[in-house]
């Protein structure tokens, strides 16, 4: 499957305009709840604004994360380069320059930011890909655990990312 700046943008979008109509549609259970005088409606009525303030939220985290890629041209063109690659199992692209991690959330990590990347081993049944950022933060990016299949995709990031991690600094 290819992965592109467009189809991250669809995704994020479609996952927006969900969000919004389950909080549309609990705002208007809540106006017909309290125009019968139930007054459940208060609790729909919370619960829509706890939704929209959230899904504002995401919205603003995501330019913000987007913005780190500088202009949309480059990044789209960088996403389209030999040597781009998409991890579906993780939710994670991994470019020359940077990678996008969908998961839980949009993250965009660019390796010059970076300090190192590393892998945490959990005995033999987990193992998780962090990148860790010049202040410390550990931004985990892919993880696997025994026997999910997802074994020999979680070495192929790990190498790109350290072949990536490697070509920046020089």
């Amino acid at each position: 499957m290819e992965n592109t700046l467009d189809r991250i943008l669809s995704d994020q979008k479609s996952k927006g305009r969900l969000s919004l109509l389950i909080g549309v549609s609990l705002f208007a259970a809540a106006a017909v709840l309290l125009a019968v005088g139930q007054v459940m409606g208060w609790v729909f009525l919370g619960m829509s604004a706890v939704l929209g303030a959230a899904l504002w939220q995401r919205v603003k985290r995501n330019r913000q994360e987007l913005a780190k890629l500088g202009d949309p041209e480059t990044a789209k063109k960088e996403l389209r380069a030999d040597g781009t690659a998409y991890y579906q199992s993780f939710g994670l692209t991994v470019c020359r320059r940077f990678c996008i991690s969908e998961r839980p959330s949009l993250q965009v990590l660019p390796f010059e930011e970076m300090e190192k990347f590393e892998v945490g081993l959990a005995g033999d049944a987990r193992k998780v890909l962090f990148l860790t950022d010049k202040k410390g933060v550990r931004h985990p990016v892919a993880e696997t655990v025994k026997d999910d299949g997802n074994q020999e995709e979680f070495d192929r990031a790990y190498q790109q990312i350290r072949t990536a991690f490697a070509e920046r600094k020089q």
